[in-house]
């Protein structure tokens, strides 16, 4: 007996280090997993837990529909559930999950690039590594896998991996964690989430890095798998069973991406067969952008996704009639214009909101080239440039010239604007004067005023280079 208890204990001695880090593994993924991973945490999170906000729209889709879908720019009630790498049929389920726990939205939306319509590369990687859904909902694509025999989910030891997988088994998390070195990734996985939240499920392409190659695709054939074919149709039914209006959108691709006849040929009569079987669908193919909207070959960066989403508003502006703005999207345009590096993109963000933007022109020629680039190039013609009036408390070695522009058209100032004895200042109501501190040399300053919450949002700086504006560093 006391020879069994030594076994016991020296066997619980082996496997105690081995059950520690199975529970720190199933306890603290945030500590250790990478890539997409925390993504989709928050969307699992945001899904099955009720929220205060009802929300109209919801956006389904991959990644480049994560990209090109931004919520802060359509409306208040807008949230984009798009997961990089998902298939059709994870999406259902992420709409399953969305309804289980909340009021059905009125409108949704679904875009899809092409490769996701034909393989599931990254199931295991992502799906089943990230713990997203719940085991039932994991066993059922699974099984949806094998009757489909899809070739990416079934790999060799499929139900090994399913398993290993499923029980947070180390030999599918210890890469992971040994490069996080025990929990340096909390910090910033959480990080990352908290932005996620900021910007309504928004996470792929939040940058103005701009695409600049030459490797363009060409689409020779449309083609959908019918294991997602079975998932696309599930989630439109899903959607009509609940009242809500389906919207299938084509997401626009750089321009010179090439489509063949037959793709077109195919294309149209894939959707022409959906739209018999379910009338109240709609279908939209959105024409190329320039290359300077993506920041590779079909995800959008900031810019294409401000484009698209004000572009979509404009084509359904009954699903995005939420137009006054509360704190939350109010935040993360507040965060989006801070990550701005062109003034027209920044125009852009706050055309038609309680913005406003003041311009100190050390040149002197600000508003012609206004007139002559901005106004005329970006539409912006509600966007009256107004000259600003400037308190002297002190002598200035010069006249300086300050111009405005609100995104309401309206002229009333938000700010003082000051000369003091340490240069020019800005003063908000009920502050003290603020110092507007510019690039050193011949540069424009740029100030942006958050109206609704009488707040500076960023200083910035601009040289005026082959005739462009360029961020100064």
């Amino acid at each position: 007996m006391k020879q069994i208890r030594k076994l016991v204990f020296k066997c619980f001695c082996v496997l105690l280090p081995f059950v520690v880090l199975w529970c720190y593994m199933r306890q603290h993924m945030l500590a250790f997993v990478d890539i997409e991973a925390p993504y989709y945490i928050w969307n699992r999170e945001k899904t099955n837990s009720e929220q205060e906000k009802y929300y109209r729209v919801i956006i389904l889709g991959d990644s480049t529909t994560n990209a090109a879908y931004a919520p802060e720019a359509l409306s208040r009630d807008t949230l984009n559930l798009a997961m990089s790498a998902a298939s059709t049929m994870e999406n259902y389920y992420v709409l399953r999950d969305w309804l289980d726990h909340h009021p059905a939205p009125e409108v949704c939306y679904i875009s899809f690039w092409d490769v996701h319509f034909k393989q599931d590369v990254y199931f295991w990687m992502r799906t089943m590594y990230s713990h997203r859904f719940r085991l039932s909902q994991n066993l059922e694509m699974l099984e949806a896998a094998i009757s489909y025999k899809e070739p990416f989910i079934l790999t060799e030891h499929y139900w090994l991996d399913f398993l290993s997988y499923q029980l947070y088994l180390p030999n599918k998390y210890i890469a992971s964690f040994m490069n996080a070195s025990f929990n340096q990734r909390y910090k910033t996985n959480s990080g990352v989430i908290r932005a996620t939240e900021l910007h309504g499920g928004r996470y792929v392409g939040r940058s103005t890095t701009e695409y600049n190659g030459n490797e363009l695709e060409s689409y020779e054939e449309f083609r959908v798998n019918p294991l997602f074919d079975e998932y696309y149709r599930k989630t439109i039914e899903l959607c009509i069973e609940n009242g809500i209006t389906p919207r299938i959108v084509k997401l626009p691709l750089p321009e010179g991406t090439q489509f063949t006849d037959q793709y077109r040929k195919e294309f149209e009569e894939y959707y022409e067969e959906l739209r018999n079987a379910y009338p109240s669908l709609t279908v939209d193919w959105f024409p190329a952008y320039p290359k300077d909207r993506y920041f590779d070959t079909h995800h959008m960066n900031s810019h294409g996704a401000l484009q698209f989403s004000l572009e979509l508003k404009e084509r359904y502006p009954e699903d995005f009639r939420a137009t006054e703005p509360d704190e939350e999207q109010l935040a993360a345009i507040d965060d989006s214009i801070k990550a701005e590096n062109k003034i027209e993109w920044i125009l852009k963000w706050i055309s038609g909101k309680d913005y406003t933007v003041l311009f100190y022109d050390q040149r002197g020629n600000f508003q012609s080239m206004y007139k002559d680039r901005l106004q005329e190039d970006w539409a912006a013609e509600a966007l009256a440039l107004y000259s600003v009036p400037i308190d002297r408390t002190a002598e200035a070695p010069e006249a300086p010239l300050v111009w405005g522009i609100t995104g309401t058209g309206k002229h009333t100032l938000p700010a003082a604007v000051l000369w003091t004895e340490e240069g020019l200042a800005v003063q908000l109501d009920g502050e003290e004067p603020r110092p507007w501190v510019t690039a050193s040399g011949d540069v424009l300053g740029v100030i942006v005023i958050n109206n609704y919450n009488q707040s500076i949002v960023c200083m910035k700086s601009f040289r005026y280079v082959d005739e462009a504006f360029t961020l100064a560093q």
